[in-house]
């Protein structure tokens, strides 16, 4: 049997999340159908894209194991009983094998449990009515997740590297707030992490001038560095050029703007404060201006300019 994470077992959220979630035992059933049959083809479009919008129980039965009906029909009860918030997708094992695979299927009855355009949890097993009920009061809790959180959540997704997800998860805080100018920001930064500059040029420039905010300011900046940056060499053959003479100051600059495009800020804010080491203000003062396009593109808070700003600043108050 599965663990049970914490983050969505905690009793004390479920306590909490119990105050917003209507007594299942005395809610009407919703009114619209929300329990479905799935296949692999549908899986995306019912479960993945669904969850953006309400809680979604991904359930894997076999015909062939009696505890599996049964229990089929409690989850549809307490899905029913959720109003809308949740829904119930039921996949015979016989037919979704590549899922079995992916998920990581091993015993039937298993629940996998997604939201807001991900997976969060599971448990194999029909587990008791009591704890079904208590699952179901902290899922609609994790559904319900605030605009602020969702974002919080994206943001991470993209800092830990998981463009394509953090993608997605941007795209579903705009299908609750159709301007929100930071997750537009975060979909313009997700696509350059995608390699797809293209593609976040055409959603900027597509933006109402009414969408307006400092991080969307921030990510506008990152998106014509990384234009600017498309046909900037390899950075390995930069770095020769460097070594070879390290007095070159236009190898250090493009070996730093190349460094920038690669996702490397930290070694591209060196280099061209060791530019400005060398000389202030060579090339029109080049470097610092370059300096300060990286330091609004990863924003003023961002621990990597503050740390940049510093080094800047013992370098021309020396």
């Amino acid at each position: 049997m599965m663990r049970n994470r914490d983050p969505l077992f905690n009793p004390q959220r479920q306590t909490a999340m119990a105050l917003i979630f209507e007594d299942l035992n005395n809610a009407a059933p919703a009114k619209d159908d929300c329990v479905k049959t799935g296949t692999v083809q549908s899986f995306k479009a019912d479960v993945v894209d669904d969850s953006k919008k309400r809680a979604v129980l991904a359930y894997f039965y076999s015909d062939a194991d009696p505890a599996c009906a049964p229990f089929a029909a409690l989850l549809e009860k307490y899905v029913r009983l959720a109003n809308g918030k949740a829904a119930l997708v039921k996949f015979d094992i016989n037919g979704a094998r590549p899922l079995i695979m992916q998920l990581g299927i091993r015993e039937v009855p298993t629940t996998m449990i997604f939201a807001n355009g991900g997976l969060v949890d599971g448990f194999a097993g029909a587990i008791p009515e009591s704890q079904l009920k208590s699952v179901m009061q902290a899922l609609i809790g994790k559904a319900a997740l605030s605009l602020d959180e969702m974002l919080k959540s994206a943001k991470k997704l993209l800092d830990d590297g998981q463009a394509q997800q953090a993608l997605e998860s941007f795209a579903a805080v705009l299908e609750k707030d159709e301007a929100n100018a930071d997750a537009f920001a975060g979909m313009i930064r997700a696509f350059i992490a995608l390699k797809q500059p293209d593609a976040a040029k055409d959603l900027a420039d597509g933006l109402d001038a009414s969408v307006k905010s400092p991080e969307l300011d921030a990510a506008k900046i990152a998106l014509k560095l990384a234009i600017e940056a498309q046909n900037a060499p390899d950075p390995d053959d930069l770095k020769k050029k460097v070594d070879a003479n390290p007095d070159d100051l236009q190898a250090r600059y493009d070996y730093a703007v190349a460094l920038f495009a690669a996702g490397q800020a930290e070694a591209a804010i060196d280099g061209l404060v060791k530019i400005i080491a060398a000389e202030r203000e060579w090339n029109n003062d080049a470097a610092r201006q370059q300096l300060f396009k990286i330091f609004a593109a990863l924003g003023q808070t961002n621990p990597v300019t503050v740390a940049g700003r510093r080094k800047l600043s013992s370098l021309l108050f020396s």
